[in-house]
């Protein structure tokens, strides 16, 4: 079944949630909620801004990045 854009943002802040708090110890107490709401506000867009193609489409692709390219 796939997943709506909602249930894929949820998925994909959930598993960079440990990524995210392991980066923000490096940054000072004071910054770290701000940094971490800037953080999550940019997976959200990107995500949001994903196009989902099938592992065939990303193949072809890719070759064909790789053919104009060298």
């Amino acid at each position: 079944m796939a997943k709506t854009k909602n249930e894929l943002i949820m998925e994909v802040l959930a598993l960079m949630e440990g990524r995210i708090r392991s980066g923000l110890q490096a940054t000072p107490p004071q910054e770290r909620e701000d940094l971490e709401q800037d953080i999550n506000a940019r997976l959200v867009k990107a995500t949001n801004e994903m196009e989902r193609v099938s592992f065939w489409t990303f193949k072809e692709q890719f070759d064909e990045k790789q053919d104009d390219s060298g």
